[in-house]
């Protein structure tokens, strides 16, 4: 049941949201995250369209997920997201995802209001009554260590196409597990049991990303630059699987 602090919707699995392998694609979990998140959000009157009108967007900072169960010939899931005790700028906003009666993936988004005008990130204040007291599924998601520039392994260049652009006007934050798969192209026999990405800057059409990669026991990392900038960064957990 839907109240102020959580919501909840089902969703119908499409071949587009699928790999060539038929498990769920870490961008359509995103996706699919996003879309609660903005449909919550114009529910409880802070929206896009209600905040821009304020000088105001809502940014990603960062995304966790853990996935709990096989994410493989899905046919429908459903969502229940909740936003839960801010802690200074941060706005975390947690996930459920289940199919049927069992709980396959759960995660937490960070997110920031930003004021356009101003330039910059501001306290949630304002809006204290949206949340919940209670501190969700994470005690706090904390930023992912860096790694050193010189112990990364150029990988290739990639642009920031128009299909990747959204009504931000910036690159939206779905495509960057795309650019993780594409790169790594991981086979059938690999299981992703976790991902992190922190979203460092907004990139925009035609920025130019250097792409470097690292890999350490069963941990993948994909570093985007432009012009020796990090724009973003993500932590894949693998491991090998016989299913």
């Amino acid at each position: 049941m839907n109240n102020n602090f959580s919501y909840k919707k089902e969703f119908n699995i499409t071949t587009n949201m699928l790999d060539c392998y038929d498990y769920l694609k870490l961008s359509s979990i995103l996706d699919f995250m996003q879309c609660v998140a903005s449909e919550h959000a114009d529910i409880l009157g802070v929206g896009f369209d209600n905040f821009i009108k304020k000088g105001l967007i809502w940014v990603v900072i960062r995304n966790k997920v853990e996935i709990l169960d096989s994410l493989k010939d899905l046919k429908n899931i459903s969502i229940r997201t909740s936003l839960v005790k801010p802690r200074l700028f941060e706005c975390p906003r947690d996930y459920e995802i289940f199919s049927g009666d069992k709980l396959i993936i759960k995660g937490r988004s960070i997110w920031a209001i930003y004021d356009l005008n101003n330039k910059k990130i501001i306290l949630p204040n304002d809006y204290d009554s949206l949340f919940s007291k209670d501190i969700g599924l994470y005690n706090r998601i904390k930023k992912i260590d860096l790694i050193d520039k010189n112990l990364l392994k150029f990988n290739s260049y990639r642009n920031v196409n128009f299909t990747m652009v959204d009504h931000n006007k910036h690159m939206n934050n779905t495509h960057y597990l795309d650019l993780f798969m594409d790169i790594y192209k991981p086979t059938k026999e690999i299981k992703i049991s976790s991902f992190q990405v922190e979203y460092v800057s907004q990139c925009y059409l035609d920025d130019k990303i250097s792409i470097y990669t690292y890999e350490i026991l069963n941990k993948k990392y994909l570093y985007g630059y432009c012009n020796d900038e990090l724009k973003f960064y993500i932590e894949v957990d693998v491991n090998e699987s016989n299913n």
